[in-house]
């Protein structure tokens, strides 16, 4: 007799277990499907419009102040396209010298400038401190105002009178249009970033933290390990007065490495966006893990939300409604995409691939270099963003 026989109530069980493999793995092709679907239906959803004399990849949008001039920058210095996206038709061109990667630009709040950023034509690395080139130029007809040669980051204030120029311990306070030095606001181990209130009263800029400052911010100051490392690594934000330079306070949380803060246009929330440092997570040559914060301004709290991203450049793009957020990303090997966020939740209303279908149109020109140029527009749910030469549109959720 054999003693290992399955009795019927054995084979049973191994039958119900297979089946209940099947139906799971069945379940599981469903729902992949069930997403491969709906990514191909938002892909499917997208308006492709030509740019009237563009021929060179798409790098940078930027929407005017007079919510229908969207600012379209390309690579190798050719010129910047203004297209009102009223009917898409090619107004003017201005002039680009200096940015062979292309400029990331930036609208002054009343629009009589338009300030240009250096980009690089690889994502720079989380610990890596680079000064750059910034140009604001007048947006009539892109003529030079003033040129910063190198420095960390640089922001224009609302009344367009001032240039604020981050260096190494302090901002350089220019006079537009003459550039002269009419202030210097000392910042102790100074970061890379920094961003203007849209009042023009406040400065936030990134900077390295004091053993004094972590002690306000409660996730490490109880805990000796994290304060080592955070005082090594991490960074902080700080707010000052643009009137006489005074320190306001800091926000009392520590983050990775700034790469970018803005405030957003209501004034009322700062966003932050950090990738981890490689020297402290061991991640030497990997794609960096980046998440964007919010800040409530001007009481400086940080609030709960946060949204992620892979890419160390990526724009911070809320609407104009501040109930949306739109946030470039990677996936795999050079796979861009493109996230709407719920502001308040945090939860996607789109998930746009931005491969999966135009991956194959090289021959129409829809090359990237694994950028992702995008804006929305005044309506704030119609997204628009590069796709090569072209542009592309989506009524986002």
């Amino acid at each position: 007799m054999n003693d290992h026989a399955a009795t019927p109530a054995q084979r049973h069980d191994v039958l119900s277990w297979e089946r209940m493999c099947c139906v799971a793995l069945l379940c599981i092709l469903a729902a992949f499907a069930l997403a491969q679907d709906a990514a191909q239906s938002h892909q499917d959803r997208t308006e492709k419009i030509a740019v009237g004399g563009n021929s060179t990849m798409i790098t940078c949008l930027e929407l005017m102040p007079d919510g229908h001039t969207l600012v379209v920058a390309t690579r190798r210095d050719e010129p910047m396209h203004l297209v009102d996206t009223r009917d898409w038709s090619v107004v003017r061109t201005l002039p680009v010298n200096g940015f062979p990667a292309g400029p990331n630009v930036e609208a002054s709040a009343r629009g009589s400038y338009l300030l240009l950023h250096e980009r690089s034509y690889l994502d720079p690395r989380a610990n890596q401190e680079r000064r750059t080139r910034h140009q604001l130029v007048r947006a009539t007809d892109g003529g030079d105002v003033i040129t910063v040669s190198g420095a960390y980051d640089v922001a224009l204030s609302p009344d367009e009178q001032r240039l604020y120029c981050l260096d190494e311990d302090h901002v350089s306070v220019l006079s537009v249009p003459g550039g002269a030095e009419v202030q210097r606001i000392a910042v102790s181990q100074a970061g890379t970033s920094l961003a203007v209130s849209p009042d023009g009263a406040t400065l936030v800029v990134s900077h390295r933290p004091t053993a004094q400052q972590l002690a306000t911010v409660p996730s490490v100051r109880n805990d000796k390990k994290a304060l080592k490392s955070s005082l090594k690594f991490r960074e902080m934000l700080s707010a000052y007065r643009t009137a006489d330079g005074s320190l306001v306070g800091s926000v009392p949380e520590i983050y990775d490495r700034i790469h970018k803060v803005a405030f957003h246009p209501n004034g009322q929330v700062l966003l932050v966006y950090a990738t981890s440092d490689p020297r402290m997570t061991g991640a030497v040559g990997a794609a960096m893990r980046g998440v964007v914060n919010l800040v409530e301004m001007p009481a400086r709290t940080p609030l709960r939300t946060g949204f992620l991203s892979l890419m160390t450049d990526a724009h911070l793009e809320p609407n104009t409604a501040a109930d949306r957020i739109a946030l470039a990303s990677t996936e795999g090997f050079n796979k861009r995409k493109l996230y709407v966020y719920d502001m308040a939740t945090g939860d996607f209303t789109l998930d746009l691939d931005l491969d999966q279908r135009w991956g194959r149109d090289r021959e129409l020109e829809e090359k990237h270099d694994g950028h992702v140029p995008y804006h929305f527009l005044a309506d704030g749910r119609t997204l628009v963003f590069g796709s090569g030469i072209w542009l592309r549109t989506i009524t986002t959720p």
